[in-house]
């Protein structure tokens, strides 16, 4: 069946790509919860992006909420989608520098 953020996940990659940007699937070796794509445009255009299941959102609670937590507190773009919608949201944002911490 695959997973179910699989086709968010491919959604983003192409619309990075038909944007002029860059993306790449990252993994942080001793870390559990960080993002795991990097995407970015001439710099400072850049984020790490986690892409959630439809509908599903991040546990501020658990070990992710925290790595996102601790990660945006020292300045890095980081945010999370988990709808096509919220792709296209973050790609402009980035585009126009004015992205938000939300998820659409």
């Amino acid at each position: 069946m695959g997973r179910p953020e699989a086709k968010i996940e491919d959604y983003l990659r192409k619309q990075v790509k038909a944007h002029g940007g860059q993306i790449r699937k990252i993994r942080w070796i001793g870390r559990r919860g960080a993002a795991d794509n990097l995407i970015w445009w001439r710099f400072p255009r850049c984020a790490l992006v986690e892409v959630k299941a439809p509908g599903e959102m991040i546990d501020w609670r658990s070990a992710q909420g925290r790595e996102f937590l601790r990660m945006s507190s020292q300045g890095w773009p980081i945010y999370s989608v988990s709808s096509t919608g919220a792709v296209d949201a973050l790609v402009r944002g980035i585009m126009n520098s004015s992205v938000r911490f939300d998820d659409e």
